[in-house]
């Protein structure tokens, strides 16, 4: 677990992450700086802060919350879901290249905001859960985001039904 990595060791594990061969390519570091950015769109509590880095007719496909097509769904569903869950951070920790895109081991966390969702006795405490994204490039943009994470974990991270 890194999520109590210290930013020199998620720098290193970001920039060792890949093969030498993956890691020297132009486009390899290329994507790596858009999806940096990306994820850090998606942890600045503003729902219109990633869409410089999603394409118009992008498609995230999220594992425990469905299928959103176009930057216009994807953002009502990042808009909701900033509604819901307080300070929400993507801290990317690892990536891996291939011709095909990146991989992305990331710790995502939130504060819980609303009694109804954990509980009121959980409303201000923070959760925490490691989760997997696979990101398609169509240029300078991401076009596809698979995002993997338990949908349960967040509830356990907080101690309930553990």
């Amino acid at each position: 677990d890194t999520s109590d990595a210290s930013p020199s060791q998620v720098e290193f594990l970001y920039t060792h992450s890949m093969t030498n061969a993956a890691h020297t390519g132009h486009q390899t570091d290329h994507r790596l700086e858009i999806a940096t950015q990306l994820f850090e769109g998606w942890s600045s509590g503003d729902p219109d802060a990633p869409e410089p880095y999603f394409a118009p007719d992008g498609v995230l496909d999220d594992v425990a919350s469905g299928r959103f097509e176009g930057w216009p769904t994807i953002r009502s569903f990042f808009a909701r879901g900033l509604t819901r869950t307080g300070n929400l951070t993507l801290v990317p920790t690892e990536f891996w290249s291939n011709d095909g895109g990146l991989a992305v081991h990331y710790v995502m966390s939130g504060d819980v905001v609303l009694p109804e969702t954990f509980g009121p006795e959980h409303v201000g405490r923070r959760w925490s859960v490691p989760c997997m994204s696979y990101l398609r490039f169509d240029g300078d943009r991401v076009c596809y985001e698979a995002d993997f994470h338990d949908k349960g974990s967040r509830a356990k991270s907080l101690g309930i039904g553990v």
